[in-house]
């Protein structure tokens, strides 16, 4: 591992190492008065940088145009493979830096195309009003939430009411059941889903302090900061929807199913 390290460290100090290696192994072979040409840095430059790479076993010229070694061919690609990866997981830090133990499970390739929002003082209701609205034509929804926000009861509720065709499945742990049953503003709606047999309410035993969904074919996932709501990312990814739907299964067969006896 340390001369992987070594290694990555060589590539990456100097922004030109990265750049040639990257040129020849998308463009090669190629001459080195092309790989010059591509570059905004003066020839004794470019001279440098190619001899220190051919010296490490990266690059062979020999009396042709420059092309990568199977060793060069492997680290550029190794290289690249971090940087996308490194990349996508620093796009995604708001959440991830904040995320619990079960989001080690993600698919940071699931992420790389989704949406992050994340809150803020100007909108700090923002991350409730886009799953309200990943929810509001949703047919098949299942859900791990840390609790019970009244929007949701509502929306839920009416859904019910009006009798759509929806399939509903939701975890919430068992602090979230007792505020619903014993709070007048989220008692009613709560009543209608629970006895809805549209919907399946499921109680788990431990706190949950994320939330995870899939709405169709789109999954969300969610964390908080001091209490409050604080990243979102949301993708249709298929990686993604199968990885949250098997997080929810889990904690789905943890729980306890609620009744409205």
């Amino acid at each position: 591992m340390g001369q992987a390290v070594a290694e990555l460290r060589f590539v990456t100090q100097s922004e030109n190492r990265a750049k040639v290696l990257d040129i020849v192994s998308e463009e090669g072979p190629i001459e080195r008065a092309a790989v010059e040409s591509r570059l905004d840095v003066s020839h004794r430059t470019v001279v440098r940088v190619v001899n220190s790479l051919e010296e490490r076993g990266y690059l062979r010229e020999a009396d042709g145009p420059l092309r990568l070694t199977p060793l060069g061919t492997h680290v550029a690609d190794g290289v690249d493979a971090f940087r996308t990866r490194a990349g996508t997981a620093l796009d995604f830090a708001p959440l991830l830096r904040h995320a619990p133990p079960a989001f080690r499970s993600l698919p940071l390739e699931g992420l790389a195309d989704g949406e992050l929002l994340v809150a803020s003082d100007v909108d700090p209701f923002g991350i409730l009003d886009r799953i309200l609205s990943l929810r509001a034509d949703a047919t098949r929804i299942r859900e791990v939430a840390p609790g019970v926000q009244r929007e949701s009861i509502d929306q839920l509720a009416a859904r019910v009411q009006g009798d759509e065709d929806i399939d509903v499945e939701v975890v919430i742990p068992q602090r979230a059941s007792d505020v619903a049953e014993s709070r007048a503003e989220y008692r009613d709606g709560h009543a209608a889903t629970v006895e809805s047999d549209a919907v399946d309410v499921y109680v788990h035993p431990d706190r949950i302090s994320f939330f995870a969904g899939v709405m169709d074919d789109t999954a969300a996932v969610a964390v908080s900061k001091e209490g409050r709501p604080h990243a979102l990312a949301v993708s249709d990814d298929p990686d993604l929807l199968a990885t949250v739907e098997s997080m929810f299964e889990t904690y789905r067969d943890e729980s306890t199913q609620k009744t409205g006896d």
